[in-house]
């Protein structure tokens, strides 16, 4: 019997039994089937943690430093900021889910400026990034698929197979199954990134410290910046950052999760520890890479280096079960993302322009049948693989980005105005777009998708101070103030 077709059964057939274990505890309303009722530390770490790595984290981290070298570190910011920005921008939107009952982006912006444009700007915008992306993992997930496997699934069947469980998970548990699985992957995936990372080196290595300086000895231009390849300028290092950091802090499968906190103290405590895993699962990392460019200095696929290593330096069954972890990896996004869409169909469009007498148990079926939709689009999308899809993807944390002025000004400041928040989602966008597809435009270097944040945010800012905000924008803003002005975290 193949032991990596062994291992997958296995490992599919654990997360199906915990989602049907969190079914059982589902209330059946789109608020539990949203919000999951509220998470303890441990499962609000973990979910948000493993929600935010993808399968990047196993087969993309490794390629990048094995190309780039040591420039890679710009994921310090990446993964030690999102559990700052957990605590800052994530309690804020708790509060206001507690006080106005929203469920979602959407929900928030629509009330906050008094404005459906603004919210269906905000729907559209995050379902339009988000969709390909949920593809993306499948895609991955079908490679690992047949590795694991030793090509026995072929790339169609690991693509229906990873949408497949993706449905059966989110479309039983909502965001409890959603959660509870990813808290399972998240622990596994860490131990495996680290454990199989750290057998790889040991197995060719005495020390972290003489595989370093094997890889120092091998290729040195490895440890300088902007790299072998010129790729990390200090313009690239900047834009990659700040649109990604900020970015997929408004990804609908993140934002959920800062409305799902038991309380305040949860969100904290979260927010700390989300930190320490995001940052801490990469710390063998670039030696992964260094060493990878020394032992396989021919290898056809970067990408693929931690995995390759894995099979040539481990035992097979050890392997397979590492590479397991880039499922975890995926799967955990996967999941949250096709729930996060499917909740927006139910909350973002189905309430709000279908059946708005529609209740909770109506809302409940109506997100439902959203996993199944999101789901076909979703396989359709993986299955065609259209030459444009690389493209959309690698620009969708710039897409949802533009956003971002819009979103966290109106948590911020009272000057927010409707206006302000039109129109720099939509020129923020054009410009994006235009400077990505049509027109190449990087000024000193910096990206496109940088670019359009920043014409956004001047945008946001400059229309603000020249109109006049809504009397109902200034009070939900007042009310954080006054909440957080006493409030004990």
């Amino acid at each position: 019997m193949n032991i990596g077709l062994f291992i997958l059964a296995v490992y599919v057939l654990v997360l199906l039994g915990i989602a049907w274990y969190a079914s059982r505890r589902d209330q059946k309303n789109i608020r539990d089937f949203a919000t999951g009722g509220g998470f303890g530390i441990f499962i609000l770490t973990l979910t948000f943690s493993a929600t935010y790595h993808s399968a990047y984290a196993f087969m993309g981290a490794g390629g990048f430093v094995y190309k780039n070298g040591i420039g890679w570190w710009v994921n310090g910011l990446w993964t030690v900021l999102p559990g700052v920005l957990f605590w800052l921008w994530g309690r804020r939107l708790w509060f206001l889910g507690k006080r106005y009952g929203y469920m979602s982006l959407a929900d928030y912006v629509t009330d906050l400026y008094q404005s459906k444009t603004v919210g269906i700007l905000v729907t559209l915008i995050t379902m339009v990034f988000t969709i390909p992306y949920v593809a993306i993992q499948a895609i991955g997930c079908s490679y690992i698929f047949q590795t694991v496997s030793g090509g026995m699934l072929s790339y169609t069947a690991g693509a229906v197979l990873f949408f497949l469980i993706m449905i059966i998970l989110v479309w039983l548990g909502g965001m409890k199954g959603v959660a509870i699985t990813d808290a399972a992957q998240g622990v596994f995936m860490f131990v495996g990134l680290i454990g199989g990372s750290f057998w790889v080196i040991r197995e060719n290595f005495p020390s972290v410290a003489a595989a370093y300086q094997a890889a120092f000895d091998n290729c040195p231009a490895l440890f300088t910046m902007p790299g072998p390849n010129g790729v990390v300028t200090a313009a690239d290092w900047i834009s990659r950052w700040v649109v990604i950091t900020f970015g997929v802090m408004v990804f609908p499968q993140v934002t959920l999760r800062f409305f799902a906190g038991k309380s305040l103290r949860v969100m904290k405590w979260s927010a700390v520890f989300s930190s320490i895993y995001l940052t801490s699962i990469y710390i063998f990392t670039p030696c992964i890479g260094f060493i990878g460019r020394l032992l396989m200095p021919e290898l056809a696929a970067p990408d693929t280096v931690f995995p390759e290593l894995l099979l040539k330096y481990t035992p097979t069954a050890f392997a397979a079960l590492i590479i397991s972890g880039a499922l975890a990896a995926a799967m955990s996004t996967g999941d949250s993302q096709l729930h996060a869409t499917a909740s927006m169909v139910s909350t973002d469009i189905y309430k709000r322009y279908i059946n708005r007498k529609a209740d909770e148990n109506t809302m409940y079926k109506a997100a439902r049948i959203g996993v199944l939709i999101i789901g076909f689009v979703s396989v359709v999308f993986a299955l065609v693989k259209p030459a444009a899809l690389a493209d959309l993807l690698v620009l969708s944390t710039a897409g949802v980005g533009v956003l971002v002025p819009a979103v966290i000004g109106g948590l911020y400041w009272k000057r927010a105005t409707e206006a302000a928040a039109v129109i720099s989602i939509a020129a923020g966008e054009i410009m994006m777009v235009t400077t990505t597809f049509f027109v190449k435009f990087h000024p000193f270097g910096f990206s496109s998708g940088f670019c359009s944040m920043m014409l956004a945010l001047i945008l946001f800012v400059g229309v603000s101070l020249v109109t006049k905000p809504k009397a109902h924008t200034v009070e939900v803003i007042g009310s954080i103030e006054k909440f957080f002005g006493t409030a004990k975290a």
